[in-house]
This record gives C-alpha cells, structure tokens and sequence, in this order.
C-alpha cells in the first residue's frame, strides 16, 4: 500500500496533538446486545469493490429502526441502488483540500449531524479523505479491512478473505452491529 506523504505529515500531526487528549471509551459487545443504532458506512468507488459492497448494504434497507448513512465519492455513486440515495453523503475531487482531506463545510456537516455508534469502513484500498474522516470521527466501533494503518485507524479490525469470497467478512460485521 503506497501512503502519500502528505497524508503521512497529517497522521504524525494529528497524533501530537491528540497525545494529551482523553484516552478511547471501553466498549462491550455482548451478545444480548441489541447494536448499534447510528451507523456510517464508508463506500468504496471503484467498480470492484463497489458491486461488492453494493450487495452487502443493499440488505440494510429493511432496517428501519437504525439510523444507517453512507458516505462515497460521487464517482462510485451508480454502483450503489436507487433507496440508499437519500441516505448517501457525497464528496467529488472539489471537496477535498490540498491535503487530500474533504473540506467543504457542507459535507462535513451532514457527516457529523449525527452521533454515530459505529462506522463501517467497507474499502478494500487506501483513500486519504476517507482514512482522515476515520480519524476525526469520535465514534466508539471503527471496524474495518486489515491494512498497514488499520491499527492506527480501527477499533475492530477484519481479516481479509484469503479465498476471495468477502460474504464471511460481512457476516462479522452485520453480527458485530446487530444488523443480522
């Protein structure tokens, strides 16, 4: 995985100064639990990885009584189905600054409007808007793909499938978050 250098110098100042910050909430999963109720899940763009995914949170619609969002970068947009649209948050190349980090005031706001419990990292590749979303976001279970920055970047961290079949994966995930 090739980390660019600018998301590099960010990492290294986001961690200075957050050292003096309170330390992470413990939590408890328990499997009389009834999961998490606000849930952010971050869609992959590309064409691959999108179909799969597509699939995965396609079977969240039912859910009605959990506040599910989802964040992609407009590119990715037509892999995903016609309902999760209004629930979809949107980001193009315009939004990100310099750094490669989303900016516009508007996409950050409809991201932090609500008080997540959980947030499901569902990229299979390094995006640096996507990864300094993961950071800033105070959100007690980050689950994601096991990668060079997952240590630094998830609560939960998911062994990729070494047989290519990505279904056992989302099933830990759906049980972590109550959503099966």
């Amino acid at each position: 995985m090739d980390i660019p250098w600018r998301f590099k110098c960010l990492m290294a100042w986001h961690y200075l100064s957050k050292t003096f910050a309170k330390g992470d909430p413990k939590i408890r999963i328990t499997k009389k639990g009834s999961g998490a109720d606000a849930i952010l899940f971050l869609l992959p763009a590309d064409a691959v990885n999108a179909q799969i995914a597509a699939y995965f949170v396609k079977r969240d619609l039912e859910k009605e009584t959990k506040t599910i969002r989802y964040l992609v970068h407009q590119s990715g947009l037509i892999y995903y189905p016609e309902q999760l649209k209004p629930s979809i948050i949107t980001y193009n190349d315009e939004d990100l600054n310099w750094w490669g980090v989303i900016a516009n005031p508007s996409v950050l706001e409809r991201v932090k409007s609500v008080r997540y419990d959980a947030m499901v990292d569902l990229n299979q590749e390094f995006h640096p808007a996507m990864a300094m979303m993961i950071l800033e976001l105070e959100i007690p279970i980050k689950i994601g793909f096991q990668s060079d920055l997952a240590d630094k970047l998830y609560s939960l961290i998911i062994q990729r499938a070494d047989s290519g079949f990505f279904e056992n994966n989302y099933h830990t995930i759906e049980q972590i978050l109550g959503l099966s």
